[in-house]
């Protein structure tokens, strides 16, 4: 198996697993979103039934269905809300035989999506699984999922990607330089927000106007865009080297703030998201943030 975007951990977990012959038939990955939890699942599933010597050889019909999503033992769930039928079907499938390789393997990504009808229905399975099914369940936090689901899985971490190896795909892909810093901080260790923010061309953050925080569907962007202004600002008010700044574009946010107002700022945009994660009203939060920053 490969390094996944510098999955190192997660990869010699599953390789020790293929190695003493002890495969365990259900795993939960666990980690932020956009870090290759999916692209582990499918290299884990090409290694336990490729054909060749040199396993995964991501070329045999095998390998080529499962990357493409078209292997009939490989099946891969991503919908918003995984229901009581559907539990039900996996369960019906899971006990046939395998058609094309070894072993079947389902994988339900965003596991926090299974309904607590669904997530009972597949616990015996969890628990008594067939030979030769394998279960891979990926979550973003193990808080969001049943402790009895937990109880019985194999947990592999998952970790943000690092800045460096965002940076240089994103360069790779002919991203000039100073963007690609700037995105790879932004990315927050997820591969597929940069490269999302890099193709959109939305290389140029922005500030809504204060009139229109109500219009917001999500925070994200302005905070991100706020973070970047305060964490340079800060770096400068605190004497720091100037390679250290992110952007040198960006408007200085230090205006009469001082290095203390800017550093609680800082940390009032975590609060702000997680008021959006709860429903609560960011809105009123983000607003005050753009007062007390005197943005406009």
């Amino acid at each position: 198996m490969k390094d996944i975007l510098g999955q190192r951990r997660a990869r010699i977990i599953l390789e020790n697993a293929i190695k003493q012959e002890k495969i365990p038939h259900f795993f939960l990955f666990v980690g932020p979103n956009g870090v290759g939890k999916v692209s582990m699942a499918k290299e884990f599933a090409m290694t336990l039934n490729c054909t060749s010597t040199d396993k995964p050889c991501r070329s045999c019909n095998i390998c080529l269905s499962i990357i493409n999503n078209k292997n009939p033992d490989f099946m891969l769930i991503n919908n918003e809300t995984i229901g009581i039928s559907q539990a039900r079907e996996l369960k019906e499938i899971a006990f046939l035989s395998p058609i094309s390789g070894r072993y079947r393997v389902f994988v339900i990504e965003n596991a926090e999506n299974l309904t607590l009808p669904s997530a009972n229905s597949l616990l015996k399975v969890l628990e008594e699984p067939p030979s030769s099914t394998i279960f891979i369940f990926t979550v973003r936090d193990l808080g969001n999922i049943l402790k009895t689901i937990v109880s019985r899985a194999l947990i592999v971490p998952f970790s943000p990607v690092r800045r460096e190896i965002i940076f240089s795909i994103l360069v790779e892909r002919g991203c000039p330089e100073d963007a690609a810093l700037e995105i790879s901080y932004l990315s927050e260790g997820n591969v597929e927000k940069a490269i999302e923010i890099f193709e959109a061309g939305n290389l140029e953050r922005r500030l809504v106007p204060y009139l229109d925080i109500e219009s917001l569907e999500s925070p994200d962007t302005v905070l991100d865009t706020i973070a970047i202004s305060l964490r340079d600002s800060i770096i400068r008010l605190a004497g720091g080297d100037e390679r250290f700044i992110i952007s040198k574009s960006y408007k200085s946010m230090i205006n009469e703030n001082r290095l203390e107002n800017l550093i609680e700022s800082f940390f009032f945009i975590q609060e702000i998201k997680t008021l959006e994660e709860s429903n609560s009203d960011w809105k009123l939060a983000l607003a005050l943030l753009y007062r007390e920053l005197e943005v406009r």
